[in-house]
């Protein structure tokens, strides 16, 4: 299963003003990582009903393309579920943390950023319930919980 942890949202103000700058600056800089996630990233950047996440552990590599079927909320990662919600997304990019630049996949185990696009806009209750991200090295308190995509029906 490739399960991806979300731990904030981007707001777009900060998208705007500081994060695509800082991305596009350290492609120049420091070269781009995969010119395929680069032109994917440009052409996608400010994509309808999408959203720019920080994210935690991912479970396994997780390519671009990925889909996912379910949004789920937790407050801890060994606790149960307390809110299934089903949406379609779509992870349109992922960056790198360090001296952030498009990838083609989240690597195992890594914290990263992302950009997932919901086919039916995005969930509110991401905006009410996961950190929203206004400045440069938030340290993100999880007061609120996690949440988390999941491709597949729920298996009881």
């Amino acid at each position: 299963m490739r399960k991806l942890y979300l731990w904030g949202w981007y707001s777009s103000e900060f998208v705007t003003d500081w994060l695509i700058p800082e991305i596009e600056e350290n492609c120049r800089q420091y070269g781009i990582l995969s010119q395929a996630a680069y032109e994917i990233f440009q052409k996608n950047k400010f994509a309808e009903n999408s959203i720019y996440f920080h994210h935690g552990y991912a479970e396994s590599d997780i390519p671009i393309g990925q889909e996912y079927e379910e949004l789920l909320f937790i407050e801890d990662y060994n606790l149960p579920e307390i809110f299934i919600q089903k949406c379609h997304a779509r992870i349109l990019c992922f960056f790198n943390t360090f001296h952030t630049r498009p990838t083609e996949s989240a690597m195992r185990g890594h914290h990263e950023l992302s950009l997932i696009q919901f086919e039916q806009g995005v969930p509110q209750i991401i905006c009410d319930e996961l950190h929203e991200i206004t400045k440069q090295n938030p340290l993100i308190q999880q007061e609120n919980g996690f949440a988390y995509l999941r491709k597949g029906k729920l298996q009881i």
